[in-house]
């Protein structure tokens, strides 16, 4: 038996594009990449774990004649995405399984999906495959090993607990992208301090759907984190403003000029 999904995106891709941070800019790894290949007119960039299609959609300022695919596990998302373009390819599969020849895309992405994939390995080894000589692979996501310290951790502990599981580390990562046979490969983590508002991140809590953390949990450990949140702001026992911290990672990886 398949192993269920982290999150079922199906019943919530009506709501996805409603939630904060869902609007996008075009891709800055993208750009510096372009930069460095050349021409773009005969390129075809393929995002892994696509969602609503937002990347995309905004990478195609930059390349009007490029074929670009998103590939998804939730049709529901892929229904949102495919109004906002329809002369981009959407494609429901699961990333382990992409079902396509190999040496077709110039420029893989996946971005803050690796963990909703169970078999990461073997999305890592088919991106190789469908990989182009001297194409290039970004991997951007959360990193919950170096951000203990984040307010969605100490109010919903148990959403730790399965992000250890659920998000490879970064070594592990490369790991298996050397082994693969990915080059040059590098890490560059983000770290972002900031202060968080408890009230109006209250607000935020209370719609769930708003954070896979969320979505992860039990409902009584859901529960639990908000009454808590409610209560501490009620009875004036924790400060209104909270310092607040988040790690991203970007992993990037080549596949050298010469390797089938």
């Amino acid at each position: 038996m398949k192993p269920s999904p982290r999150v079922n995106y199906d019943t919530i891709a009506h709501l996805y594009d409603t939630q904060p941070y869902r609007a996008k800019t075009i891709d800055p790894e993208l750009l510096t990449w372009l930069g460095q290949c050349g021409s773009a007119e005969t390129l075809s960039i393929l995002d892994i774990g696509c969602g609503t299609g937002n990347q995309l959609v905004a990478n195609r300022a930059v390349l009007p004649h490029a074929r670009l695919v998103g590939l998804d596990r939730s049709l529901g998302m892929l229904r949102q995405a495919q109004p906002k373009a329809p002369d981009i390819a959407w494609v429901q599969a699961d990333g382990a399984g992409l079902p396509f020849q190999a040496q077709s895309f110039d420029f893989v992405t996946c971005q803050y999906a690796l963990h909703h994939i169970q078999d990461k390995a073997g999305m890592l080894r088919a991106v190789f495959r469908v990989l182009r000589r001297g194409g290039r692979l970004v991997l951007r996501n959360l990193c919950p090993q170096e951000c203990a310290d984040w307010l969605y951790y100490a109010y919903f502990p148990e959403a730790y607990t399965i992000d250890l599981a659920d998000f490879w580390p970064p070594e592990a990562v490369v790991a298996v992208l050397e082994a693969t046979g990915f080059v040059a490969v590098t890490v560059e983590r983000q770290h972002l301090h900031y202060e968080q508002n408890l009230r109006l991140w209250l607000d935020t809590v209370r719609r769930r759907d708003t954070c896979s953390q969320l979505l992860t949990i039990p409902d009584a450990a859901y529960a639990a984190g908000v009454h808590r949140l409610e209560h501490e702001l009620a009875e004036g026992s924790a400060p209104l403003v909270r310092a607040d911290h988040l790690c991203f990672v970007t992993i990037r990886g080549e596949k050298q000029t010469g390797i089938a």
